[in-house]
């Protein structure tokens, strides 16, 4: 008799692009905290704004450990987006914080957590996003290329490329290395970075970052516009359009999101109304057309001066009415498009 052994693999699913339109997408904290989104997240969104979201973005912070947000994940997918996940590697609210450091990372110092959460993720058989370590060219998050060597080259790797950037991208591209030998297929990779970077230096361009299109699906930025009292007034348009240049010179077509926007309300020279309208109008136009999503930050916070960040899109009606009104364009769409 001939034994015939047959291997199976995984199945890989990715969230493509929408054949056409925008994908309509959100973070939304209202009614959940880290690690711990509720049933009433997507719903409480998509009713507020009068239009389904093809994901929810959550932040996964690994303040308890490094667990797989299991109810979050299963909440978002019951109520028909795909699950977001921002995988955050930090301990506290500390840009200093080195507990879960790049260097760590490369060097297994957490393999036993990250392959646990990659098992746990392949048993709910749920399609995610994952966007690791966001806005790494920025300087306020402990996983920054500023935290962790700068523009130096004789600290970590390659003695031709600057630290901070490799490290980052050699953290990222070992944590898809074991999602994908522990068989958790069913994500889609998200790159994501700050329109803007902070320090303005040539080290810290975008490009350094990348770990390559063989590990990436989707790659995105934030493009903020003024949050807090003393902020300057800055169009959407001319905040975005630096990081959107800088997406555009990485090699592949990859689809780009703005992956989160927003403005606050009730500052001097701001209209949150007419800067929603005319965000939402830029992304349709003809030299924008690499972007396939948007999604906004729907958050409030109190800052430490006692001052409020008025994020949220009904902060006022007027700014929910022009979210609703621009969001209703047949041009951003709700339906997922999950490759075969």
């Amino acid at each position: 008799m001939l034994a015939v052994q047959v291997s199976c693999q995984p199945k890989t699913v990715k969230l493509l692009p929408p054949e056409t339109g925008i994908y309509h997408t959100a973070f939304s904290t209202i009614y959940s905290s880290s690690n711990n989104v509720s049933d009433s997240e997507v719903p409480y969104f998509e009713n507020l704004t009068g239009k389904k979201v093809v994901w929810l973005n959550f932040q996964s912070d690994w303040f308890n450990g490094i667990k797989f947000p299991v109810e979050s994940v299963k909440n978002i997918w019951k109520d028909g987006a795909i699950p977001s996940i921002r995988m955050l590697p930090w301990s506290t609210y500390d840009k200093f914080d080195k507990t879960y450091s790049l260097r760590k990372i490369v060097d297994k110092k957490f393999d036993k957590e990250l392959r646990q959460w990659a098992r746990d993720l392949k048993k709910t058989d749920i399609p995610v996003l994952i966007g690791f370590a966001g806005e790494p060219n920025g300087d306020w998050f402990p996983w920054s290329g500023i935290q962790n060597g700068g523009g130096n080259k004789t600290g970590y790797g390659d003695k031709d490329l600057a630290d901070g950037p490799e490290i980052y991208r050699d953290a990222y591209r070992y944590i898809i290395d074991i999602f994908n030998d522990e068989g958790a297929t069913k994500v889609t990779w998200v790159f994501h970075v700050n329109s803007v970077g902070a320090p303005s230096e040539e080290w810290n361009d975008i490009k350094s970052y990348y770990p390559g299109d063989e590990y990436i699906d989707w790659i995105g930025i934030s493009a903020y516009g003024a949050q807090r009292w003393g902020e300057s007034y800055q169009r959407f348009v001319d905040i975005m359009q630096p990081g959107y240049d800088q997406l555009l010179k990485l090699p592949g077509n990859k689809p780009i999101a703005i992956l989160e926007f927003g403005v606050a309300d009730y500052l001097p020279n701001v209209n949150k109304a007419m800067w929603i309208q005319s965000a939402l109008y830029t992304v349709q136009q003809p030299e924008f057309s690499r972007i396939k999503a948007v999604g906004w930050w729907h958050s409030t916070w109190m800052n430490a001066d006692g001052t409020m960040s008025a994020i949220q899109i009904d902060s006022s009606p007027e700014a929910l009415r022009f979210y609703k009104e621009a969001i209703a364009q047949p041009v951003f769409v709700s339906e997922y498009n999950l490759s075969k």
